[in-house]
């Protein structure tokens, strides 16, 4: 079983290599550059062996060359060393940063691309990891470890074939060291991958946590979870930790072996080399010579298990980042920013189906059931200017609606009419060109209130940013800041109440200014003053457009001209609120219901005499 997977391996970086190869090859130009400075930079580190042997003979025999020409030959080399050094350096860090910025941006674009069924599945900080610390480590593996790799032997083969033109009875002695090296990290390689890939990944599952827990600091501190928050991120660090002493006591392993093999050649190497000075075979500066090719031949061969163990961890986490990449995309490009249409005179749903477990997805909005997961045959017809209200307990199929309806999932079943075009042969930027959404939970982004309204129309005027404002009834509680719309509201609007993040998002939906609102409990979290003023301006709004409306709050839609009861994702009951009144059934117990609740509430609150 294990030279089974071991197989496996071996076949796995092969073709994770071959995959960054096709990155390289962007860079050609860049990196035969590098090859021709890593040329130089061994013809110069060979020429001071031969310097010194120069030097050391004209000291200790005469020579034929000038002290003068001798000095004039080091400084050369002294500066040529720093000059080739210098652009390695450079080099090599544009290599590594290059394929860095490719792979970011290209794993980026894909995450976009990603389907809802897929980025349901994946907690946020998994995808970080994939763009930060494994993006990393590709960088450093296809940079300065790659060229590590090819630099090192070629030094090393450089050297042998000097010390040949000095003694090869000795230089072949050295050279039978390399496969010792080799042999060590071929043992070595493996093992240090495994490790590599279990250390990212124990990184990746602390990163998801700490960004769980550094989202929620107010809840952390409400519920006094601050000891349980420690514990539990004590034992992921200490998992890493494991995972580090296990990668060190390996490398560290290989180390010291190459390291022995090393230096016991040296020392012999030494040795022998004295014992052929003092019979007269070789002078002292080629004895000079030979222990500086030494340094060049046994070098190499020390490092390169250290090498090797960098590009494996490269190699692994470029595994990881291509698992995400390989995911299947929703749309071959980047959605451009498609503005809304200007109308839309009839939205029809005819027998729209649709199953989670069928998508293989992770439901995570409680809108599953012991039944089933989703929509079962929910038909209606909205037309311009109406407005739909969908009620029912959790479960029932309410956000999954919405989901289908902007294309977040295709239906398995049925289809969706935009003016009788069916959805399906649209692209999903013409698609989601028709709704404005507005969540339950505000969703903004790090920036100035401005920004974050103008995404609903990103070529809007300062102006059309303002009147927005004021049809959300936000323009008030903008200005009370002293930088207005250009105030910077945090991480996720952290310096806004929850009203007031609500009535910004409510602000971008109304500036993209499209056909069809969708409203999830849009005005849940304001006030009872607030949310009579946004009323007033969404029935402005809705005039002219479909709306629909998740809302359990009855009390709220009674003027709907539809509303929808969904139960286990059928639409169970449909009427107006009078009509379902007089029908008496889910409808009617679930306002009585909610009816009861205001009485007790109302009751509680009166003083006592």
């Amino acid at each position: 079983m294990k030279k089974g997977t071991d197989r496996a391996v071996d076949g796995a970086s092969k073709g994770t290599f071959k995959r960054l190869a096709a990155y390289i090859r962007h860079y050609k130009t860049l990196y035969a550059g590098l090859g021709i400075i890593t040329l130089v930079k061994i013809g110069l580190s060979l020429s001071i062996a031969w310097f010194l042997a120069l030097v050391t003979n004209a000291a200790v025999y005469g020579s034929e060359q000038s002290w003068p020409t001798l000095l004039m030959i080091g400084g050369g080399i002294l500066v040529g060393e720093v000059i080739v050094h210098y652009a390695d350096q450079v080099l090599r860090t544009k290599a590594s940063a290059s394929i860095r910025k490719d792979l970011r941006e290209d794993t980026l674009n894909h995450i976009l691309r990603l389907p809802a069924k897929c980025t349901d599945k994946h907690h946020s900080g998994e995808f970080l990891s994939r763009m930060t610390s494994d993006n990393q480590a590709v960088g450093e593996a296809m940079g300065t470890t790659l060229f590590g790799l090819i630099s090192n032997p070629l030094l090393a083969l450089g050297a042998f074939i000097y010390l040949l033109t000095i003694s090869w009875p000795m230089a072949l002695l050295c050279f039978a060291m390399g496969p010792v090296m080799i042999l060590i990290g071929g043992l070595t390689g493996k093992a240090i991958r495994r490790s590599a890939a279990g250390q990212q990944e124990a990184i990746g599952e602390a990163t998801v946590y700490l960004q769980d827990v550094f989202g929620a600091p107010s809840v952390v501190k409400a519920y006094g979870m601050e000891r349980r928050t420690f514990t539990a991120f004590l034992q992921r660090s200490r998992e890493i930790f494991g995972w580090e002493m296990k990668s060190a006591r390996i490398q560290g392993g290989s180390a010291s072996a190459s390291a022995f093999a090393g230096n016991l050649m040296f020392v012999g190497a030494i040795v022998a080399g004295a014992y052929l000075v003092h019979i007269g075979n070789i002078t002292v500066g080629s004895m000079l010579a030979f222990i500086q090719l030494m340094n060049y031949l046994v070098m190499p061969f020390t490092v390169l298990p250290s090498m090797w163990a960098g590009m494996q961890q490269g190699l692994g986490a470029a595994d990881r980042i291509f698992k995400v990449t390989d995911a299947p995309a929703e749309t071959e490009e980047l959605l451009e920013d498609n503005a809304a249409v200007e109308s839309l005179q009839e939205l029809r749903l005819e027998n729209l189906s649709f199953s989670y477990d069928t998508e293989g997805g992770n439901e995570t909005e409680n809108e599953q059931t012991h039944e089933g997961k989703g929509l079962k045959d929910v038909t209606l017809t909205a037309k311009a200017g109406e407005t739909v209200a969908l009620v029912g307990e959790s479960g029932g199929g309410k956000t999954t609606l919405f989901k289908l309806l902007l294309g977040m999932y295709p239906p398995q079943s049925g289809r969706m009419l935009l003016n009788g075009e069916d959805a399906r042969q649209m692209d999903l930027g013409q698609q989601r060109s028709h709704f404005a959404w507005v969540p339950q939970e505000a969703h903004l982004f790090s920036g100035t209130i401005r920004e974050n309204i103008a995404d609903g129309k990103p070529e809007a005027s300062g102006q059309e940013i303002e009147r927005a404002a004021k049809m959300a009834e936000a323009h008030d509680f903008i200005l009370e800041f002293p930088e207005g719309f250009d105030t910077k509201i945090g991480e996720r609007g952290a310096r806004l109440s929850g009203g007031q993040r609500q009535r910004i998002a409510i602000a971008r939906a109304l500036l993209r200014n499209a056909p069809v609102l969708l409203l999830d409990e849009a005005t849940s979290a304001l006030d009872n003053e607030s949310e009579r003023k946004v009323q007033q301006a969404l029935e402005q709004l809705k005039k002219g457009r479909t709306t629909f409306v998740i809302a359990h709050r009855l009390s709220t839609i009674q003027g709907a001209d539809r509303i929808i009861v969904m139960e286990k994702g059928r639409a169970a009951e449909t009427g107006t609120h009078a009509e379902l009144m007089t029908l008496r059934g889910r409808y009617f117990d679930l306002y009585q219901a909610q009816l009861r609740e205001t009485q007790a509430e109302h009751l509680d609150t009166v003083p006592v005499s």
